[in-house]
């Protein structure tokens, strides 16, 4: 009774309300609002934001796939045909490979463009795809932006994947937040300077000559491109957030107004599948070091294993690296020994660290004889005196916490009274993917450490 009657009170409220409520819902369950009675049916086409995914429509692994792509395609052009209303906050579209369907797609963008859309996403790329562009041609990038894209003034928003444009016409003056990715562009600052309002800017998977910018960007996301010069220069007065995420190249950070940092995520993982490494790892300290010491005022650093194996290797880590201002690190760690010694240089270099976080990846081989003798169970042992650890550190956070040999020993190093003298709480999360006998062990590793300390609260979490 108390279920029939709520649904009677929604459905006594008008539809302008209604419909308000559908804004808060996935594109997806708007649709299936349809099917609750006549009068929800149309309601569905008044919603202002409207998002085709191919991935949510398409099931890639049946025989007929190609069949079920023809029908979304009809599926997407039948249902804007029915949208009453003038104006839209949003518009998406994700296909892949849309060979075939290209004057549909047009039509579908100028649809967009005719309701003054604020926020567009055109994604055309493959999730099949190499970020080495290994295998792409030039035919595999058959959509071309339409011309009323480039002057439509209401847009605040893009996202173009794989799509054809000619940089020198846009003209968008009120764009604030650009992601591109999937292009070939020699110089990507003659794209930005059509852009004066620009807060925030992401380039995934692009083939660039090199990349130097400026503007008033706030966020700035550099993902897996492949960078001819191998050099990366800014002159940012405003970033907050800086992520970058492939090859290890040089950056110039000279003309950057640090003190406003907030968050830098680095990761360069992507060096290990390289045949022929750029840089020695020596090399690679010293490049990697230079650039944590330009970073050093951002309060949130996220770091990769690569980083924590390759800084020790420098000339002189110790003298080398820099204070940093860093209250909140996060390691991406496979908590293997090689590890071991940068997240100890770290440590020593964050002086106000207030939270520190593992976030524990699967484990990654290694020849014996590359964990330069350093023995994961005793090295935590040692008489490690990190300032941050007598001072400010109050907070230890585990992701993905198995209670393997390596995490327990780091744990324990840390709760225990006479070495995290300000530690407070130690928050461990299991994977969701644990099974029951793991999970059981997890249990009574967190009992143990809590054992240690009663001082320390340990807090374990299922997933």
């Amino acid at each position: 009774m108390d279920s029939i009657y709520q649904r009677d009170r929604i459905s006594s409220l008008p539809d302008v309300v209604l419909v308000m409520i559908l804004s808060f819902l996935s594109f997806k369950d708007c649709i299936k609002t349809s099917v609750f009675s006549k009068r929800w049916r149309n309601l569905c086409y008044e919603t202002r934001n409207i998002s085709f995914k191919e991935s949510e429509y398409v099931d890639h692994s049946v025989s007929d796939y190609i069949s079920k792509r023809v029908s979304f395609v009809r599926y997407m052009l039948n249902w804007v045909s029915r949208v009453p209303i003038q104006v839209i906050e949003s518009f998406e579209i994700c296909l892949s490979n849309p060979v075939g369907f290209e004057a549909d797609i047009k039509s579908l963008i100028e649809f967009s463009i005719s309701r003054q859309v604020k926020n567009l996403v055109l994604d055309f790329s493959s999730p099949f795809w190499s970020h080495t562009w290994d295998g792409l041609r030039y035919d595999d990038f058959v959509i071309v932006l339409p011309a009323l894209i480039y002057g439509l003034q209401t847009l605040e928003s893009l996202k173009i994947y794989a799509c054809l444009f000619d940089p020198s016409r846009f003209a968008n003056l009120a764009l604030r937040k650009l992601s591109i990715g999937w292009l070939r562009l020699g110089k990507i600052e003659s794209l930005l300077s059509k852009f004066p309002l620009l807060e925030s800017l992401s380039i995934i998977s692009c083939y660039l000559d090199e990349i130097m910018l400026a503007g008033q960007i706030r966020e700035l996301i550099i993902e897996n491109c492949i960078i001819s010069y191998m050099s990366c220069s800014f002159n940012l007065p405003n970033i907050e957030i800086f992520k970058y995420s492939g090859d290890l190249i040089f950056f110039d950070f000279a003309k950057v107004n640090m003190i406003l940092l907030k968050e830098v995520y680095l990761e360069f993982g992507v060096e290990y599948n390289n045949d022929e490494p750029s840089f020695s790892t020596e090399e690679a300290g010293d490049i990697l070091s230079h650039l944590l010491n330009d970073l050093r005022p951002s309060r949130t650093l996220i770091v990769c294993f690569y980083l924590l194996e390759v800084i020790p290797e420098c000339n002189d880590p110790v003298e080398m690296l820099c204070d940093l201002k860093t209250q909140h690190l996060v390691l991406e760690t496979h908590l293997h020994p090689r590890e071991f010694r940068g997240i100890k240089l770290l440590l020593d270099h964050c002086p106000n660290l207030e939270t520190l976080t593992f976030e524990v990846l699967s484990p990654r081989p290694f020849p014996m004889a590359s964990n330069g003798g350093i023995n994961s169970q005793i090295l935590w042992l040692e008489n490690i005196s990190s300032r941050c650890l007598r001072r400010t550190l109050k907070t230890l956070v585990v992701k993905g916490f198995c209670s393997s040999w390596n995490e327990f020993y780091l744990l324990n190093y840390f709760v225990q009274p006479e070495h995290g003298y300000a530690l407070e709480r130690v928050e461990l999360y299991m994977p969701t993917w644990l099974k029951e006998t793991p999970k059981q062990w997890a249990h009574y590793g967190a009992a143990m450490l809590q054992s240690t300390s009663n001082r320390v609260q340990v807090i374990l979490h299922d997933g």
